[in-house]
């Protein structure tokens, strides 16, 4: 007879909280597209072997799979499949990293509007020891000589190799 009680009890319960978190779609779909459209900064600290295994093809491969991770699977602003072009160019080094790349990211919005994407990125590489590496990804709307990019740029100077300081 408890049992039953505790088991009412528990259903009442739950169904209460459900109903205690108010959707209202307008506000989801709102809070979606403004994260979508948000700078996105990201540190991949991965074995070494995973990067490129030597092959300069597949090293680039990563740094588009992690580029186009951001937009898809993160931000749902692109769609996987979606055809898109990621050109990068070395840039001038960064204090700290071992390699530097500007470029953009060039795509449409499949999930939101399916209106044209130029994102503004930047790639830095750093080996930490023989068996790890780092890597760093900046995505924006903004351009690349706004105030923004100062502040997302701090923010890599203050990643270690030493995890215990992140």
């Amino acid at each position: 007879m408890w049992t039953k009680r505790l088991a009412s009890l528990a259903f009442a319960f739950c169904a209460a909280a459900a109903l205690a978190e108010p959707r209202i779609a307008g506000m989801d779909a709102q809070l979606e597209a403004d994260l979508a459209r948000a700078d996105y900064l990201f540190v991949w600290d991965l074995d070494r072997a995973t990067i490129g295994r030597g092959d300069p093809y597949r090293t680039w491969r990563t740094y588009y799979d992690g580029l186009m991770y951001a937009v898809t699977e993160a931000r749902r602003l692109i769609e996987p499949g979606t055809p898109a072009q990621v050109t990068l160019q070395p840039m001038a080094a960064v204090d700290g990293w071992d390699e530097a790349y500007s470029g953009t990211l060039v795509s449409r919005e499949s999930y939101l509007g399916g209106e044209p994407v130029v994102m503004h990125a930047e790639v830095t590489r750093r080996d930490c020891d023989r068996k790890r590496v780092q890597l760093f990804f900046v995505l924006s709307f903004s351009p690349p000589d706004s105030a923004k990019w100062d502040e997302m740029r701090k923010t890599r100077a203050g990643i270690s190799c030493d995890k215990s300081k992140n």
